[in-house]
């Protein structure tokens, strides 16, 4: 489809440059201004690469969280059963990909909190946080300033 989302994206990006920003006098709103493009680019880049991202967490997240199901108070074991026996969404809808994911995430964060768990399996949560951070494609570094200048 043209143009495309990240076409739409850049385009937009091209517009706040080369048009608003020259307008834009003030320095705190100049430093938003220029945040939001960087992160607009962020996106357009990050785009492609979601829907995996997304697949493959929603598989690690499963995989986690049947083997944390025994531990689990009864239910929510139950509810994990229940959201891992649901059909995985078509992997093109992205929608239905995200939905599930934060269903998984939801049951994960709960399950964190369960007092039944063993050494080793907080140790599991810990590595699949770190291995879903380390891939997340959306990385973006603020450049607004961290506390706004006063006005």
């Amino acid at each position: 489809m043209k143009p495309s989302v990240e076409d739409q994206l850049l385009g937009t990006c091209r517009i706040l440059e080369t048009l608003v920003a020259p307008c834009v006098a003030d320095p705190f709103a100049r430093t938003m201004l220029d945040g939001l493009v960087a992160n607009l680019r962020m996106l357009t880049g990050a785009l492609p690469a979601l829907p995996g991202f997304i697949r493959e967490d929603n598989h690690a997240t499963a995989r986690l969280l049947a083997a944390l199901q025994p531990s689990l108070a009864s239910g929510l074991a139950d509810r994990v059963a229940a959201c891992l026996a649901e059909a995985e969404p078509d992997p093109v809808d992205n929608a239905a990909l995200d939905e599930t994911n934060g269903r998984l995430r939801e049951l994960l964060a709960e399950a964190v909190c369960s007092e039944g768990l063993a050494p080793e399996q907080h140790r599991a949560i810990v590595q699949h946080m770190t291995e879903r951070a380390s891939r997340v494609p959306m990385r973006y570094v603020p450049t607004a300033p961290s506390t706004p200048s006063s006005h």
